[in-house]
């Protein structure tokens, strides 16, 4: 986080990992005033360093997904962006990047079980202009933590 003094990145790390903490209680931790963490909350807002402040839902034990990162690489450089455009209507489509080098397309999915997958590697296979597709599955998290 460039631009940012100590103070304000200590805020941040608490609301990315509570966005319901009080101005009050982090001010307690920073051992700083309420006012001046609300203050600089309000400026980091009108920044557009804090884009919003969202919910993240628990999943249950017996509702987990399997999680998958699929590269894909385009025959041609310049059909990435159509090849994206299609792949990210798709509903279990999570997250898609545009990668650097051969990498082409990042595509994270979510589904329910591995046929899925294959399902879903299947359809995107049959894109026009898609040349390669490598799938890696995810076998554990190791921190799982929202940007």
């Amino acid at each position: 986080m460039e631009n940012l003094d100590d103070v304000n990145q200590k805020i941040i790390h608490y609301l990315k990992r509570d966005g319901r903490a009080s101005f009050a209680d982090i001010a307690n931790r920073l051992k700083i005033s309420e006012s001046t963490v609300r203050k600089r909350v309000n400026k980091l807002i009108n920044n557009n360093l804090i884009s919003h402040f969202t919910v993240v839902l628990n999943k249950p034990k017996h509702d987990r997904k399997v999680l998958a990162f699929l590269t894909i690489s385009p025959l041609i450089q310049s059909n990435i962006k159509d090849i994206a455009d299609q792949i990210l209507k798709f509903a279990d489509v999570t997250e898609g990047y545009y990668m650097s080098g051969k990498c082409g397309l990042l595509i994270k999915i979510e589904v329910d079980n591995l046929d899925r997958i294959d399902e879903t590697i299947d359809v995107i296979r049959g894109i026009p202009g898609v040349k390669e597709i490598e799938s890696c599955i995810v076998l554990r998290s190791l921190k799982d933590e929202i940007s």
